[in-house]
């Protein structure tokens, strides 16, 4: 009984140290797959060839699924080629692991904008605002909500933007009447949004007010011109 026990003990250490074995060589595998995966990325990037780079992302994900910064990486390729609907898809992945990145937020809620959901893309601007309050997106959120015709909110929150001492020292990029960018007081564009607003609630003098306020900053904001004297159709 002693002598079978033995033999038992010995067939089970086998079966376990082999296992360890084979556990080790997977790994060992995994890892050079890992390497090879970066590797294939940080030469495709360095070369300008995203769509290898995006493949290499792809594997990334498959090996290392618990590592959700590929995600954002992979979120950031498709905005950045204007591919919004995979975009939004990545992103929203990605935030359903985390609600608080940043990044995500804000390409989910550009890439929905661009795609024309609208109120989608509101909610998610309102979600980044809560973390960040950031005057940026706060003006992003005006914006929307003057779409979506909401527009006692939105000139609100115009109100509520040009109250931060942040708008009243940053420039922003406008086009001028000949389609070129050039540097404009943040306050300008806030105000220019402050007119289009008025004149959808049909306070036509105090659109107009708006927008001379913009061009007071901005003498050359074509936008601004533009909604002043508007065309006659």
């Amino acid at each position: 009984m002693i002598k079978m026990n033995k033999i038992v003990l010995a067939i089970t250490l086998m079966v376990a140290f082999s296992t360890v074995g084979y556990s080790q060589t997977e790994n060992t595998a995994k890892q050079e797959a890992i390497q090879r995966a970066k590797a294939k990325y940080s030469r495709s990037i360095q070369y300008n060839d995203f769509a290898i780079a995006k493949d290499a992302i792809y594997d990334l994900l498959v090996l290392e699924p618990s590592n959700f910064s590929y995600l954002d990486s992979l979120a950031y390729m498709y905005f950045e080629f204007r591919q919004y609907a995979s975009a939004a898809l990545v992103s929203r992945d990605a935030l359903n692991r985390n609600p608080q990145n940043r990044m995500m937020l804000q390409i989910g809620a550009k890439s929905l904008s661009e795609l024309g959901a609208i109120d989608q893309s509101l909610k998610m601007y309102e979600k980044l605002y809560t973390i960040s309050d950031d005057a940026f997106v706060l003006f992003e959120i005006a914006q929307k909500q003057y779409d979506l015709k909401k527009y006692d909110e939105a000139m609100i929150n115009t109100e509520l933007l040009l109250g931060k001492p942040i708008v009243e020292g940053s420039q922003v990029y406008v086009n001028n009447a000949s389609g070129e960018q050039i540097e404009a007081p943040f306050k300008a564009v806030v105000h220019n949004l402050q007119g289009l607003i008025a004149r959808a609630q049909g306070n036509e003098e105090s659109a107009k007010k708006y927008f001379n306020n913009a061009l007071k900053l901005a003498p050359n904001y074509a936008l601004a011109k533009e909604n002043l004297n508007p065309k006659k159709e």
